[in-house]
């Protein structure tokens, strides 16, 4: 899903329209992911479906078109200079002797839950073994009786939800504009890269890595050499892992 990034763009603009409003800014965070998850499912069911059996590139060209017409829509709405959006909690904390602003330590408390939600939802439920069947083997577990169908376009409106979930979330650290989703998408690519590809687990040790190491290196080096030095590493990781660093056993990448 190229669209990926601009479906965390659509995230953050939902914060400023709702901000905007004079409603609480938990309002959007709550608000945020079912109306994304809403959205991509009629995006799959629309765009995508159709597109299943072709067996080429046309879903990731029909998606990267689609970013395009979402960063573009949302310029000509919002126009092009950054908007901001109010922290949902004030103050600061203190952590291990450093101070931290009190809303991002719960924006990464939320994360944790969601993705230790996510991890249950795909290894403990119904849901879930359907999921990881439909994708390792459409036809066969087709055959057994899953909806493939159902189950891609829910997939994907989960997604694109945790993707309007995170771009609300981040919202009041960033500058929101049109263009912030091509750096998620790179970055998205990034993680799943270095972590491997099939592996929650391996989504979860990518994004540590590559994110906590630009987050490091921007301390310590600047920004411009510690993205330059996590593209190195996302190298050195293919050329000695192809796989990732923690791809599952016997999955080709």
């Amino acid at each position: 899903n190229m669209a990926h990034g601009e479906f965390f763009m659509l995230g953050a603009y939902f914060m400023v329209v709702i901000t905007g409003a004079g409603l609480n800014p938990w309002v959007g965070i709550i608000l945020a992911p079912i109306v994304l998850g809403a959205f991509g499912m009629a995006v799959e069911r629309l765009m995508i479906r159709p597109l299943y059996q072709r067996g080429d590139l046309s879903s990731l060209l029909v998606t990267f078109g689609l970013s395009i017409v979402l960063q573009q829509t949302v310029r000509l709405v919002f126009g092009p200079q950054s908007r901001t959006v109010p922290m949902p909690v004030e103050g600061s904390m203190q952590i291990l002797g450093t101070t931290y602003p009190t809303y991002r330590v719960v924006a990464a408390a939320i994360a944790l839950v969601v993705t230790i939600g996510l991890a249950l939802l795909l290894f403990r439920s119904g849901f879930g073994v359907r999921v990881r069947a439909t994708i390792e083997a459409a036809e066969v577990a087709s055959s057994l009786g899953t909806n493939t169908s159902r189950v891609a376009n829910l997939a994907f409106g989960l997604g694109t939800g945790l993707a309007g979930l995170a771009g609300a979330l981040m919202a009041p650290f960033v500058g929101v504009t049109s263009s912030m989703g091509l750096e998620q998408t790179v970055q998205s690519f990034l993680v799943v890269i270095t972590g491997g590809l099939g592996s929650l687990a391996g989504t979860v040790g990518g994004g540590i890595l590559i994110g906590g190491g630009q987050s490091a290196g921007s301390v310590w080096l600047g920004g411009t050499v510690a993205q330059v030095g996590v593209l190195v590493l996302a190298m050195l990781v293919m050329l000695v892992r192809p796989r990732g660093l923690f791809a599952n056993k016997g999955r080709a990448s």
